[in-house]
């Protein structure tokens, strides 16, 4: 009887239980089909609202001229301002976030799944296909909805007008957590730090231990690889452009 009070019967409810019992959800997940839409949901909308909110609130051209310095630090005035226009207006940049979030979320998780679908096709245990794999991605990230509500709290406390670090857009970071000038060359770096990335790939190593044969260590560094790339990657690229 008291196994029957942890199970999992709907969506909404494992939304809840991701949290606090993933082992239990990921189960559930393996015996139920369209649950991976509510999560989906959850992340593609609420991801994009810190930026909309952000690029209507913060000082367009003095973000603008940040961005400027720190792609084009040797570039003359009048090149700079040949490129201004580029960058659009401040509504423009509000609905690319607005839409261009949840895009690249959406791109990303196929590109996720597909890692996870090659990694798992030779186990035993896993009879689960791209698309299982691909819904999993939303319920790995929902622990980012944490730092997306905290954003939206910083950035609704925001005068217009303001000039804002968008490090505020990532409030779980290194970066914003201790303060990294934007025109820091370790701004990139530190941003992609970000805490809730442990929560992330500790979920993908609990899925991959309940769908597959693999062991709690094998689950974790592949959980943890595609991370630890991209880390490797951005920390070399940064290293690069220090003088």
């Amino acid at each position: 009887m008291s196994e029957n009070k942890h199970d999992v019967s709907n969506p909404l409810q494992a939304c809840n239980d991701i949290f606090i019992r993933p082992s239990e959800v990921f189960k559930a997940l393996s015996l139920k089909d369209n649950w991976s839409w509510v999560p989906f949901i959850l992340v593609a909308v609420i991801s994009a609202l810190p930026g909309y909110l952000y690029f209507g609130v913060v000082d367009y051209s003095w973000y603008v001229d940040g961005q400027l310095a720190m792609a084009m630090p040797d570039a003359s005035p009048a090149e700079l301002e040949n490129t201004r226009p580029a960058y659009g207006s401040g509504e423009s940049a509000a609905l690319f976030a607005l839409f261009g979030a949840p895009l690249s979320l959406i791109i990303m998780s196929a590109v996720m799944g597909l890692y996870y679908t090659l990694v798992t096709r030779n186990d035993d245990k896993s009879i689960h296909s791209f698309f299982d794999w691909y819904g999993a991605q939303w319920w790995f990230m929902m622990p980012t909805l944490i730092a997306s509500v905290i954003s939206l709290g910083l950035i609704l406390l925001i005068e217009p007008g303001s000039q804002v670090s968008q490090s505020v857009l990532s409030p779980t970071s290194v970066g914003y957590i201790f303060s990294i000038e934007q025109s820091s060359s370790w701004f990139s770096f530190m941003s992609s730090l970000r805490i809730d990335s442990i929560w992330v790939i500790y979920l993908g190593a609990i899925c991959l231990q309940q769908w597959t044969n693999f062991s709690r260590k094998k689950s974790i560094i592949i959980a943890a690889l595609p991370t630890v790339i991209i880390l490797s990657v951005t920390l070399l690229w940064t290293i690069s452009q220090l003088d």
